[in-house]
């Protein structure tokens, strides 16, 4: 009986030491934690369900050009009249979150051409609120959807009227 309780409570003492691996943690530094952040050439962009036919390698530029198409027919379908003569690239700031939601997050260097055609703003945000659902981000290294934000560059131009 002695005999089994002495090798019980080696096995307990040498199962703690093995165990005591478990509770350990690891600590990450923040360049580790940024490194594993960056977008790779593994990690699927955002898209939309009519883009996903398309080959792989052109997923992304259909998903841009279907926002581009959807942006410039709202400004097409507008009657929007300037105070002055217009030709000026923007920047829409759009942010794709994880759901696939896709919003105007800003719009860059528009302070002049939102003087110029006030309704600007309102109409781009009505074309990217139309936008359907996007298939979100997805980080490979965890396999997650993580939200973007993309930069669309438009050129708007007007005569003056």
């Amino acid at each position: 009986m002695k005999s089994f309780f002495t090798s019980s409570t080696l096995f307990f003492i040498a199962s703690l030491f093995v165990a005591c691996e478990y509770f350990s943690t690891t600590t990450y530094t923040p360049q580790q934690i940024s490194q594993a952040s960056q977008w790779s050439e593994k990690d699927q962009l955002p898209s939309f369900e009519v883009c996903q036919d398309t080959p792989e390698q052109d997923r992304f530029l259909c998903f841009k050009n279907t926002i581009s198409s959807a942006v410039s027919d709202a400004l097409d379908a507008e009657s929007l009249v300037a105070n002055q003569l217009i030709d000026q690239e923007i920047s829409l700031l759009l942010t794709v979150d994880k759901t696939g939601e896709i919003t105007l997050a800003e719009i860059e260097n528009s302070n002049d051409l939102m003087d110029a055609l006030p309704e600007l703003s309102a109409v781009l945000e009505a074309a990217i609120a139309g936008l359907p659902f996007a298939i979100p981000a997805k980080k490979s290294n965890v396999g997650i959807e993580v939200a973007t934000q993309l930069k669309l560059p438009i050129r708007i131009t007007a005569l003056e009227q």
